[in-house]
């Protein structure tokens, strides 16, 4: 039983950074944080301000296969247009 209740408090605990998480504000980051945190995590969906929400990619393997990568231009705090990554998009003659 004492094992069963401390398999569940390592569950419970290990869960809690990845609920704990919020989505960051690129307005408020420097371009070149906002670049480093889409390298350091892989993808990063951002609040790009005005209730916008903007998911960027380091590597645009990353999206699916029917969709491609195109460079990510979102504001930051010292740039209107500061390239954080890729956008998956979907490529020309893949869809309905």
């Amino acid at each position: 039983m004492r094992s069963v209740l401390f398999l569940s408090a390592a569950l419970i605990l290990a869960a809690v950074p990845a609920s704990a998480q919020e989505t960051p504000r690129s307005t408020s980051m420097s371009c070149a944080a906002v670049a480093a945190l889409v390298q350091e995590r892989g993808q990063v969906v951002f609040d790009t301000g005005g209730g916008d929400l903007s998911r960027v990619v380091s590597n645009p393997s990353l999206c699916m296969a029917s969709d491609g990568g195109a460079p990510s231009w979102i504001p930051s705090q010292d740039q209107s247009q500061c390239l954080a990554g890729y956008r998956c998009q979907e490529r020309s003659g893949h869809g309905n």
